[in-house]
């Protein structure tokens, strides 16, 4: 549970990262095509270490959260997948792109609200 803790601290701390409050230009990570490729791949970060902490503690998860796991996964693996796409320069659609990381975020939101008992 101490994992599952940190886990959504840091999915809470790279949320509000990637939504910054002031318009002064930043400079983009290595690698980076603009600033909306970082905040995407930053947002699958954080996405991508709460699902790893869950799952390095499978055994400690109830029985009726592995559904909510395997969706959170899968819409993990979507948004991940229209990300490479959209970097790779394949794909344009950054409305595509917002709204699998949108529906991965909640998802993952969701696991973890159904872990800790709703609360």
């Amino acid at each position: 549970m101490r994992r599952l803790k940190l886990a959504t601290v840091l999915l809470a701390v790279l949320v509000l990262a990637a939504c910054p409050s002031d318009t002064k230009v930043n400079t983009l990570p290595p690698g980076a095509l603009n600033q909306f490729d970082a905040t995407s791949y930053t947002s699958l970060m954080g996405a991508q270490a709460v699902l790893n902490s869950v799952k390095a503690d499978i055994n400690k998860l109830p029985p009726a959260a592995k559904p909510a796991l395997n969706k959170a996964i899968a819409s993990y693996n979507l948004a991940e997948a229209a990300w490479q796409a959209f970097h790779a320069g394949t794909s344009h659609d950054q409305a595509a792109l917002t709204a699998a990381i949108a529906q991965a975020s909640g998802d993952v939101a969701s696991l973890l609200t159904q872990i800790s008992g709703g609360h």
